[in-house]
This record gives structure tokens, C-alpha cells and sequence, in this order.
């Protein structure tokens, strides 16, 4: 997973070189941003599989199991997402090293985290979708191979088409906001980007509750956590 987001690095900013470059960001900007998103996600992802796994719960249960978004199922960790996380903050830190680092860049923290949980709400209200019409919103492959067949794990498209954003999310942004919303010279969020970032999360969340409100619950139903479980 670490050495995935620096691949992913390369792929993006030779997509970016082929549709027209990444100005007015500098390169090292724009890696910085970059990491910031990849930190954000990576934190993210630490319980966010178990979000967008919900859809194919709903559907491989029975039907006398209603999906919830329970605390037990959803605080399974999935440690590979510190990788993640961890390779989007080395590249911040290269970017502040070459950019600058002031007081400013404190605020990342607040700035990433807020990023983190609107990446979790987001796809919290993604896998309500879902669960609402699994036989719409899951996929799964059978791969036959002379006379065996062998059925790949199901996924969710919803999930995957979030997962996908988040991926290419670099492009748009450096294409319609300037350099400024993440250097003030040096590298940290401005005061208005901060805000926006704050209200993402808390929109985003009261949207994922309002969402999933008669569905909360502490305890995962029995089948359902067993699922959750061994997927973990």
C-alpha cells in the first residue's frame, strides 16, 4: 500500500502532463496536495472497507438480517490504510521541505482529519445507497477455467466508483482552485479552506446519520458481524 500511493503519484502526474499539466501548481505543490489526500484516505481507510462492504453484507446475509451500521462491525481496523496514510505524509513532508513550513502548517492535523471523516460519512451515505438495492449496486465475477469455476469476491460498485474519485480527486482540484487553498507560501491550509473542510465533515455526517438513522446500532446483528469479521 505504501509504495502503491507513490505509484499512483507517477500515474497522476503523467495524466495531469498529458492533459495540459498541472500549472498554476507547482510540482512540488502539487505533490504536497497530493499527500494530503492520500493522508486523508489512508486514515480513512483504516475503517472504510467495512463501510463499503455493507452493500454485499446486505445481499450474503438472510433475509431476516437487516444491515446496520453497528460500532462493532465498523470499528474492525484495517491497518493497511496506515501505509497509505503514511506514505501521503512523506510526501508532505517533501513538499514542505521544498515550499517551506511554518505555523500555518499545524493546521494540516485539524485539515486532514476533517478530510478523513468526510471520506468515512461519504461513504457511509454511498453504502446506504447500496443496501437500499444490493442486487443493483453489487458485483461479482465467475472466472471459468476449463471445466472450474471459481466466483471472485463481490464488490460494490457504488464503492468502488467512490474509491475511483478519490483517486483522480488531485486532477480536478488542481484545475479549479488555485496554489493558495494549501500555501500560504508555506505549505498549510488557508483559513477558508479549513472552514470548508470543517463543513464538509459536518455536513457529511449529519447526511450519513439522517441516512442510516433507523439503522444504527452498537451491536452488529449476529450474522452480520460474523461476516464482518471474517473479512476483516
Amino acid at each position: 500500500m505504501f509504495a502503491l500511493s507513490f505509484v499512483n503519484l507517477v500515474g497522476i502526474l503523467v495524466t495531469a502532463t498529458a492533459l495540459g499539466g498541472i500549472e498554476p501548481w507547482s510540482r512540488w505543490q502539487f505533490i504536497g496536495m497530493f499527500g494530503v489526500v492520500e493522508a486523508a484516505s489512508g486514515l480513512a481507510n483504516v475503517l472504510s472497507p467495512n463501510i463499503w462492504r455493507l452493500p454485499v453484507a446486505e445481499l450474503q446475509t438472510s433475509k431476516r438480517t437487516d444491515v446496520k451500521l453497528a460500532a462493532s462491525a465498523m470499528l474492525l481496523p484495517h491497518w493497511g490504510g496506515l501505509a497509505r496514510a503514511g506514505a501521503g505524509l512523506v510526501l508532505v513532508a517533501l513538499a514542505g521541505w521544498q515550499e517551506g513550513i511554518a505555523a500555518v502548517s499545524l493546521l494540516l492535523v485539524p485539515f486532514v482529519l476533517a478530510l478523513a471523516w468526510f471520506v468515512l460519512a461519504v461513504s457511509a451515505v454511498v453504502a446506504r445507497g447500496g443496501v437500499a438495492r444490493p442486487d443493483v449496486d453489487v458485483l461479482q465475477f465467475v472466472v471459468r477455467w476449463g471445466r472450474r469455476e471459481r466466483e471472485l469476491t463481490p464488490i460494490s460498485l457504488g464503492a468502488s466508483m467512490f474509491q475511483f474519485v478519490l483517486t483522480i480527486v488531485t486532477l480536478p482540484i488542481a484545475k479549479l482552485l488555485p496554489p493558495d487553498v494549501l500555501y500560504q507560501p508555506a505549505i498549510g491550509p488557508s483559513p477558508t479552506a479549513l472552514l470548508v473542510a470543517l463543513a464538509l465533515a459536518v455536513g457529511s455526517g449529519a447526511a450519513a446519520y439522517l441516512v442510516w438513522s433507523h439503522r444504527m446500532a452498537l451491536r452488529a446483528p449476529a450474522e452480520q458481524q460474523r461476516e464482518a469479521e471474517a473479512e476483516s
